[in-house]
């Protein structure tokens, strides 16, 4: 035996889903250095097992690919929970002021309080339409600002305190693509600031160490989960993170694949927004960390009801009639964005959740396709709440990648009657049409837009995708489901994806969309080795349990970097 056949490490006696063209499942994979350097049968295997091999028996685990979340916000929330107030998982207006007031109790020389996770799904009446008002936070202090983001990172609940150091009155000008929230019986500011209003607050800064410290934290987080690749959707201060990953990759300490996507926006001038992310890609180029993508913003969010859609809100949204939301980008702006970026070479990826946004995002993308010489650009668009049933097919002529979010696909307690049923009416029963864009033939991957997602755990989305029913009762404050055909949070059974399709999602489909399908997404020999060693097998289990496996081990670039206690 040659040391180039002697491997480093067998794991065998395992289920080994190898997520390529044929959807092989062997019982062994073999590493040498960072590389697969062999998939196979335990008989097979033993050929690459010399006395300097660890061995580790799977003992009938499952191994899969490393898992790739391909939308994303680092640090998510590992800033928020190292520095901030946390709301998530709070259920009433009580409890966040409560929160507050504790967190203020707690850092007594704070001189601004910032938090997110705050839900829309526990408000009623007009506060549903325009968020909490701010006097419920005028109570805790008027001495310093208190700034809370919504867990959808949409909009921002904040203090009379925090709209006076800011310079918000009545009187000020609204952003394009943004709302600031006011009482009709009297004028007065509501103490909400949707879209592109919030950046009229001042948010917190911290410093490149503690972006750092956050961004460790983070890929402790992501390895505990199976995650090994992601792409970072830049937050404002949008350079920090990529500088925080480039000093950890220095160290030797950056442990993720990290692909980029900068933001470009209507307000600013494209061609210098364009130099910025082209200097960023010049300046990370290394197999760890690259910047690839320019992210745009065509519309809003349902709940905010700043989607853009084809057909009007319902009534019961308050926004009269005849209202469908706002489109953010003129169109003829858009197209020519949309040519531009591809024309440098850069990969689109555009949030849009309305179907009317969705359309015209299309519009744009064809434009910019039928423009462009032949090219492999993979343009995506994300989230994806409402789609006319005839743009899906357009997805697969124009090469679209469909990046969507499973954890949110069933009716949410607390969330799904009292916002999208409210806003949309029954058109709240055909959101996120999973199984139609497989059924297509479209290219599907799946990502958390952590923090949007509190918990990012994979195998959460899994069980939604193929359930469509609610994933952990607890995690939503009711007790689970028995049956996956449970109609009480059951969203449309008939857009279920197979239990293969959510895993390609958060593999191989995940690293086209990375343009890294070549070296990872699936166990074949030659890729490098990101793994991930879970409890159960997928294929078996009944479906309402995916949301129950375990991470047992995660290994990146061949080696082990996350193993359970």
């Amino acid at each position: 035996m040659t040391n180039c056949m002697v491997a480093d490490i067998v794991l065998k006696n395992g289920v080994v889903y190898t997520a390529d063209e044929q959807d092989q499942i062997h019982q062994a994979v073999a590493i040498k250095d960072n590389t697969i350097l062999f998939t196979g049968s335990d008989k097979e295997v033993q050929n690459f097992i010399s006395n300097k091999t660890q061995i580790i028996d799977l003992g009938g685990k499952m191994v899969l690919p490393g898992l790739i979340d391909s939308h994303i916000h680092p640090p998510g929330l590992s800033l928020s929970e190292l520095y901030e107030v946390q709301l998530f998982n709070i259920n009433s207006i009580e409890g966040y002021v409560e929160a507050v007031k504790k967190f203020i109790a707690e850092h007594p020389d704070v001189k601004m309080v910032y938090g997110r996770g705050w839900s829309w799904g526990i408000l009623a009446g007009e506060e549903l339409i325009k968020g909490p008002r701010k006097e419920y936070l005028d109570a805790v202090t008027s001495e310093i600002p208190i700034v809370l983001r919504a867990h959808d990172g949409h909009t921002l609940w904040v203090n009379s305190k925090a709209l006076e150091i800011n310079g918000i009155t009545s009187e000020t000008e609204v952003p394009q693509g943004g709302v600031i929230e006011t009482d009709q019986s009297n004028g007065e500011l509501w103490g909400t600031l949707k879209e592109w209003a919030m950046w009229l607050i001042a948010l917190p800064e911290y410093s490149l160490d503690q972006y750092i410290t956050a961004m460790t934290a983070f890929q402790k987080k992501m390895h505990r989960f199976g995650i090994t690749s992601i792409l970072c959707m830049a937050s404002v201060p949008f350079d920090v993170i990529f500088k925080a990953c480039d000093e950890m990759q220095k160290a030797k300490q950056l442990q993720l694949r990290v692909r980029g996507a900068m933001t470009v926006n209507t307000r600013e001038n494209l061609l210098s927004q364009l130099m910025h992310i082209k200097e960023l890609r010049r300046q990370y180029q290394t197999p760890l960390l690259q910047v690839i993508t320019a992210k745009f913003f065509t519309d809003g969010v349902i709940e905010g009801c700043t989607s853009y859609l084809l057909e009007p809100y319902s009534i019961k949204a308050g926004r009269g009639e005849n209202y469908y939301g706002d489109f953010l980008w003129e169109m003829e702006n858009l197209k020519n964005a949309f040519y531009t970026v591809n024309q440098c070479g850069m990969q689109i990826h555009v949030h849009s959740t309305g179907d009317g946004s969705t359309r015209k995002v299309l519009d744009a993308l064809e434009y910019a396709n039928n423009k462009m010489a032949a090219g492999d650009y993979r343009n995506t668009i994300t989230h994806l709440q409402l789609v006319d049933q005839k743009d899906i097919l357009r997805f697969k002529e124009l090469n679209v990648v469909a990046s969507v979010q499973p954890y949110w696909q069933f009716k949410g307690p607390k969330w799904w009657y009292n916002v999208d049923y409210q806003f949309m009416g029954e058109r709240a029963n055909l959101e996120f049409p999973l199984g139609t864009f497989f059924r297509e033939g479209i290219t599907v991957a799946s990502s958390s837009d952590y923090p949007a997602t509190a918990v990012p755990n994979p195998f959460l989305a899994m069980d939604v995708g193929v359930t469509r029913n609610i994933d952990n009762g607890a995690l939503h404050g009711v007790e689970d489901i028995t049956d996956m055909d449970d109609e009480r949070y059951l969203l449309n059974k008939g857009e279920r994806a197979t239990v293969e399709q959510m895993i390609k999602s958060f593999t191989i489909n995940g690293a086209y969309t990375l343009f890294m399908e070549h070296e990872i997404g699936s166990i074949k020999v030659g890729k490098i080795a990101d793994l991930v060693v879970i409890d159960q097998n997928l294929f078996v289990v009944n479906p309402i349990d995916i949301d129950k496996t375990k991470i047992l081990m995660t290994f990146f670039d061949g080696k082990l970097v996350y193993k359970v206690d």
